[in-house]
């Protein structure tokens, strides 16, 4: 070691070299670049001059104190020169005191190490077997010593440890001789690891084969560590355009027997990150809590077990980072139990959670946060997107936001007062990079992403000369958008210089009003029989479409209407695309629901989406119920043949009965949805704004064709809580916008900000139908309650302070208080209980009665509560509770009776005013529209409904040959095969009824755990009628002619069982009597009515419907 880091180290120990000394020192280099330019880590070498900012290293030394007492090893970093950019990572042995967590004597204005690939933090930490607060989702000492012996891929390690969780084997059963079996790569074994260790052989083809090779990509692109994952490096290993990331590992927390333990799910390639693609998709797990474990009686016991433990999975620790909307989020760290780290499995690329924390949210930079809200901008890594480009550091500029004038506030600047937030500004180049990168068909006008410690939308700059599309890319972002600070462009490392793109500026519609907006539409002076007017517009013209079956085309009409009914051919779309749906524009802009603001991320962690394309394993039936329609239609079913079908088709019906009358999701066709942007030339005067489309919006009732809206219109967002939420507002066109389209442009003129008038999000809804806006008459803006503080408890700590305290606590209480706050999301923020105290408020006392502004207050506060740290004194929410949460307004009632639920404990509220509450009316008018709905469709089915003889015919057929074959010639091979046949069909039907008694559907809304347990009830019965018959001798058919056999003899016995255990080969059946066309389940998954063929079979009339 040179003299000059000696001395150096010496100095670091300062005035307690009467207490310490200097043991040993050893440097090893980190990143990418330190490799290659001292890939032996010589510590007698120089640091570099050139790109100092990009080249690291980390010394290690020991400091002993003379003697040592109850040591305790932290990382602390520490800047050698000015010049170098380097840091020092120290191990110091401190006798009684744990240095602060920003123990850092380097200057506050020193970059944090951003590194272009994953450092190497020297050897891994071992905890010891005794380690206290770990938790072990699937771990086993012997299975772990095998695992790592034999050295398993991961992906095939982690289906092992998947179905011990699920209580599929035991450790003791994943013996040598099995792991033997299940050697090689991801590719190769994982999907073995079931069949080898269930019955100890080769199991068929694996549909998710993908996911392994996927596995297999990433684990090369971390040996590899030159950042491949993040994207922009080209094709890798059979992929163009490769970037990682996608794989999401998630478990469940369940609680049986008042025991708590995670269940592993089945990986899927659903959707990428930028802690995914900086880690690798191994090193995140997600941990989903359900809300009867997380907001009941044991909540705060749930909350207490997650934020003091570390979580270990066959030896790896994992420890929680984030968490939000009912999931917890962990990293795996340098860690292992009982285990040995290991090179060949990029071990030494891991970070501590401490190392993570200093890339993503350091510190030293952000200390003068909330500790609540800097623990939410981990939410920044998680937001579901694409890398695109990466940008130059010189490129990447800060300007101010532009504020109201003159100024009229003292102290910091309040969001209203902010005319530009969260909105920057990007070159014409740069847009046209991430359009050739996303494959467009035109450049968008702005992007919503992430780059840096920023987050928000960017707009086309203003410059004409920035507008080209030449020329390096260019990206301006302001103070508004910066949630976490990283320090200037130069200190930011590949990762975080690639802009991470959510989605393009589109447009959506037409819109769907809500319970929420028909409150604020009826407040505000629309009548209300123009809105029943809207309800029944819309829902005869959608259930039109289901039955009107005179046309020549009618079922082909009808599976349209199916289609859009359940969003399939997006869905289909969002399923095989995974994360990059909503960035290649598919899918809603925003929630159509009113309980909270709109998230940038494309969650779809809740959606559950099958490993395979959405089809059931054994009876390849449709998970979903409009696919399953879609299905039956295509192969040739009518509704009039097949009861089974009609009855589907009804519950269809009903369900968009529903989203009319229940979730009041009423469509207006004068309107649509889009991002909005502060005008970026200050031309629009207050209380105007600027709409042009590139696809031409024609008028419904004229016919007239244009791509600019002009006129008095009326503007929202979600949640529409307050009397003043919608707005009337003056559409205009402006030449200087003319280039800026699908966006909605908003004044940078007034006292304050015209979006701040309205709900939260970065989406407007835009609603230019003319009766509704001649006869909306608004509302003066309404701010908060002077006293609303003094409801909530503040528990407002900022970073710096947090640091302090945590410093002074032994160590496994600093790390349960550091989880206890990265865990924060997981706290009760009571937002569904104000918005129904809200609603009830409303309903008992008005709109704009101060009661309710009061509780909207209430609600949208409890809203941003991870943010802000403020939660309800408890006092005040029980009096809430006592006051408003035993009282349902009629329409709440009456929408639970039809549904069979029945509270009497409640107190019914009825309408005091002589007007009557616009709900009210519209649930009665939605009982009368939905009585008349059915009785129509039900007046379809004719009394004598034709039985189809498709299905029966081919199993009464070979029953007619074998029995001639007996009779004629004495051969009775044929009829006893058959018989075989329908004994095994029998029992598998004695197992479905018995599945049916035991599940008893009572018509009441079951719970999801109870759905999932008749799920797998079924399957079971599935996987039986699946199985080869018992053959009692030598079997004459082919195994295809088997399985068509069984599913026609099933459909004799009962459409319901065989539909369900051999959907497939009915529809094949059906299919190939009524003349079926060759086409593979790839083409089927992107098939779809143009609406050039829907529209002009709608024209076409006629009676010569074949029954």
């Amino acid at each position: 070691m040179s003299n000059w880091l000696t001395q150096l180290l010496r100095l670091r120990i300062g005035n307690h070299s009467d207490r310490f000394r200097l043991v040993d020192v050893s440097c090893h280099p980190i990143g990418a670049h330190a490799d290659l330019d001292n890939p032996k880590g010589d510590s007698a070498r120089p640091p570099p001059v050139a790109n100092e900012h990009r080249f690291w290293r980390r010394l290690k030394c020991k400091v002993v104190e003379q003697p040592v007492i109850n040591s305790v090893t932290i990382n602390t970093a520490t800047r050698l020169s000015p010049a170098s950019g380097m840091y020092l990572t120290t191990a110091v042995a401190v006798p009684s005191k744990r240095p602060t967590i920003m123990d850092d004597v380097s200057d506050p204005s020193s970059p944090s190490p951003s590194p272009d690939t994953l450092p190497q933090p020297g050897p891994a930490k071992r905890l010891h077997a005794n380690a206290s607060a770990n938790t072990s989702p699937a771990h086993d000492k012997l299975a772990q010593s095998l695992l790592d012996a034999n050295s398993l891929a991961w992906g095939t390690i982690y289906e092992i440890a998947r179905g011990v969780t699920k209580g599929q084997w035991t450790w003791s059963e994943v013996t040598r001789e099995k792991i033997d079996q299940l050697r090689g790569t991801n590719a190769q074994a994982a999907n073995k690891v079931a069949a080898i260790i269930l019955h100890g052989r080769e199991p068929p083809r694996d549909a998710a084969a993908e996911l392994w090779t996927e596995y297999d990509r990433e684990q090369d692109a971390i040996l590899e560590n030159k950042g491949r994952g993040l994207g922009g490096m080209g094709a890798w290993k059979g992929k163009d355009d490769w970037y990682g990331g996608r794989i999401q590992q998630v478990g469940r927390l369940v609680r049986n027997n008042n025991r708590y333990s995670i269940q592993l799910e089945k990986p899927e390639i659903r959707r990428s990150h930028r802690f995914s693609r900086f880690l690798g998709s191994r090193r995140i797990m997600q941990v989903r809590v359900p809300d009867n474990l997380l907001y009941n009686k044991q909540g705060e016991e749930v909350r207490s077990l997650l934020s003091s433990h570390k979580f270990i999975l066959c030896g790896r620790v994992f420890l929680p980072f984030h968490a939000k909307e009912g999931s917890m989020y962990m990293i795996e760290t340098n860690q292992d139990f009982e285990r040995d780290a290991r090179d060949q499995d990029g071990d030494q690329f891991r970070l501590s959670l401490w190392d993570f924390t200093d890339w993503h949210n350091p510190f030293r930079r952000n200390n003068k946060q909330p500790i609540s809200k800097w623990s939410t901008r981990w939410a920044l890594g998680l937001s579901t997107s694409v890398p695109t480009i990466e940008l130059d550091p010189q490129h990447i500029y800060e300007i101010e936001d532009i504020n109201v004038s003159p100024k009229d506030w003292e102290g910091k600047t309040p969001a209203e007062k902010v005319l530009t937030d969260g909105c920057g500004f990007i070159n014409g180049a740069a847009l046209t990079q991430i359009m050739r990168v996303m494959k467009y068909g035109s450049r968008p006008t702005a992007v919503q992403g992430r780059i840096g410690g920023s987050k928000g939308m960017w707009v086309l700059h203003p410059d004409p000369l920035e507008q080209v599309s030449d020329g390096p890319a260019k990206i301006w972002t302001r103070p508004s958008q910066t949630k976490i600070k990283l320090g200037s462009s130069f200190h930011l490392g590949h990762s975080q210089r690639i802009f991470d793109l959510l989605a393009p500026s589109r447009v959506t519609g037409p819109s769907r009003l809500s319970s929420q907006t028909l409150i604020n539409l009826s407040y505000n002076g629309i009548e209300h029989g123009m809105l029943k007017e809207l309800m029944a517009m819309g829902l005869k013209e959608e259930i039109q479409s289901f039955i009107d079956w005179t046309q020549p085309q009618s079922m082909v009409m009808v599976w349209n209407a199916v289609e859009k009914a359940g969003h399939i051919t997006v869905t289909r779309l969002r399923r095989m695309l995974g994360g990059q749906a909503r960035a290649l524009g598919l899918g809603q802009l925003r929630p159509s629901d009113d309980q909270g603001q709109e998230e940038e991320e494309d969650d779809t962690d809740h959606v559950q989406l099958l490993a395979d394309i959405g089809h059931r394993k054994f009876s390849g039936q449709p998970v979903t119920l409009h696919e399953t329609v879609l299905e039956l239609l295509q192969a040739g079913f009518h509704p009039l043949r097949l009861d089974y079908l009609f009855q589907k088709l009804e519950s269809i019906i009903g369900l968009v009965l529903d989203d009319y009358v229940e979730k009041f999701h009423i469509p207006v066709k004068e309107s649509c949805e889009a991002y909005i942007i502060p005008d970026p030339y200050g031309v629009l005067e207050e209380g105007q704004i600027h709409f042009r489309s590139s696809e031409l919006i024609i008028s419904p009732s004229t016919g007239e064709q244009t791509d600019i809206i002009i006129g008095d219109v009326l503007i929202s967002r979600n949640p529409t809580r307050l009397p003043s939420d919608i707005q009337k507002v003056k559409a205009v066109a402006h030449p200087k916008l003319s280039n800026y389209f699908n966006v909605i442009v908003f004044p940078i003129k007034g006292k304050q900000s015209l979006a701040s008038f309205l709900g939260g999000g970065d989406t407007v809804m835009l609603n230019w139908y003319k009766p509704l806006v001649d006869q909306f008459r608004g509302s003066s803006l309404c701010t908060a309650p002077t006293d609303l503080s003094d409801f909530f408890e503040r528990e407002v700590e900022h970073v710096r302070d947090f640091d302090r305290r945590v410093s002074k606590l032994e160590q496994k209480l600093a790390q349960q208080a550091v989880q206890k706050v990265l865990l924060l999301g997981l706290a009760e923020t009571r937002v569904g209980l104000y918005s129904k105290f809200h609603d009830t408020a409303v309903y008992e006392f008005g709109y704009a009665d101060s009661k309710a502004i009061h509780l909207a207050y209430m609600f949208t506060t409890c809203l941003d509560a991870s943010k802000t740290g403020l939660r309800v004194k408890p006092p005040v929410f029980d009096s809430d509770m006592k006051h408003w949460g035993t009282k349902k307004p009629w329409y709440a009632w009456r929408l639970e009776q039809g549904k069979g639920k029945n509270n009497d404990q409640m107190q019914l509220l009825r309408q005091r005013d002589s007007q009557a509450f616009i709900l009210d009316v519209l649930v009665a008018e939605g009982d009368n529209l939905r009585k008349e709905a059915l009785e129509e469709y039900r007046r379809l089915k004719v009394h004598t409904m034709k039985e189809d003889q498709d299905l029966s015919r081919p199993w009464n057929e070979a029953k007619a040959k074998a029995k001639q074959a007996q009779d004629d010639h004495g051969i009775s091979c044929f009829t006893e095969n058959l018989d075989d046949i329908q004994t095994h069909v029998n029992n598998a039907l004695g197992s479905f009824r018995r599945a049916v008694e035991i599940y008893k559907p009572d018509g009441t809304n079951g719970s999801a755990s109870r759905d999932s347990q008749a799920t797998v009830l079924f399957e079971r019965v599935a996987s039986l009628f699946a199985k080869p018959p018992s053959f009692r001798g030598f079997v004459f058919f082919s195994d295809d002619d088997i399985r068509t056999l069984k599913a026609s003899y099933a459909s004799n016995l009962s459409l319901s069982f065989a539909f369900s255990v051999a959907f497939y080969d009915l529809c094949c059946i059906k299919a190939k009597a009524t003349g079926n066309v060759a086409i593979t389940h790839q083409f089927a998954q992107c098939v779809t009515v143009p609406s050039l063929v829907a529209r002009t079979f709608s024209q076409v009339y006629g009676s010569d419907m074949e029954i």
